[in-house]
C-alpha cells in the first residue's frame, strides 16, 4: 500500500506565494525592521512543517 501524497492546505500555499512576492517586491506593509506579513507566513510554513513532522513519526511508531 503506498501512502497518498496530500496537497498543503491553502494557507501555507499562500503562504508560500506570500514570501515568493517578498523576494522580488516590498509591500506597503513593509518597514526597515521587516514586515509582519512576512513573519506570519514563515510561522505558518514552520507550523505546518512541524506537523507534518510529527506526523510522521507517529506513523512509524505504530
Amino acid at each position: 500500500m503506498t501512502p497518498e501524497r496530500q496537497e498543503a492546505p491553502f494557507s501555507v500555499i499562500l503562504a508560500s506565494y506570500c514570501i515568493e512576492f517578498h523576494t522580488r517586491n516590498t509591500c506597503f506593509k513593509c518597514t526597515d525592521d521587516g514586515c509582519p506579513r512576512l513573519a506570519g507566513a514563515q510561522l505558518r510554513i514552520d507550523t505546518y512543517r512541524l506537523a507534518k513532522l510529527a506526523l510522521r513519526r507517529s506513523r512509524r511508531l505504530i
